[in-house]
């Protein structure tokens, strides 16, 4: 059985289906339809705005030092796993090689990709915009951008950007 796309999301683009009106995952808020990833951004900045989040450390294998060198942000973990399933999770891996934002090379590069839909464009902007602006040691050194078929549940036509920095 094939889905049937019912709408597109008003704020990203996402497909929207039959399935996930039925079941409430994607739903209209404030007239506009939102996909699921939407809603619960939409829930997370509406239900919770006047609660801030606290979040204790969690230990990692190899973790020896009690430090708090790692960033537990509030605005650090909603970026990450917000971005799931979109444009890929921002990464906190150690890497053997230092990020040096003065150098003149890059050191690391991390992808972003959306549907060629004019909103899917706009959100994928904001992305790349509110990631730079929350990581102050990153520079930017470099783009590339790229056009062609992402797969996944269906697959449809995508623009990569790769960032180096």
């Amino acid at each position: 059985m094939v889905d049937e796309v019912t709408s597109t999301c008003q704020e990203c683009g996402a497909s929207v289906y039959r399935q996930h009106l039925e079941s409430g995952i994607a739903r209209y808020e404030a007239g506009r339809l939102l996909c699921a990833q939407c809603c619960s951004e939409y829930e997370r900045t509406h239900d919770g705005a006047d609660e801030e989040m606290e979040f204790e450390a969690i230990a990692l294998d190899g973790d020896d030092d009690d430090s708090e060198s790692t960033d537990m942000s509030h605005s650090r973990i909603l970026q990450s796993t917000h971005n799931l399933g979109m444009a890929g999770a921002w990464d906190d891996s150690n890497y053997r090689r230092p990020l040096q934002p003065k150098a003149p090379f890059a050191t690391r590069c991390r992808t972003f990709h959306c549907k060629l839909a004019d909103t899917a464009l706009q959100f994928m902007n904001k992305q790349i915009n509110d990631w730079v602006d929350a990581n102050d040691d990153i520079v930017v050194k470099f783009a590339t951008s790229t056009m062609g078929v992402f797969e996944g549940k269906h697959a449809e036509q995508h623009i990569m950007v790769t960032v180096f920095y």
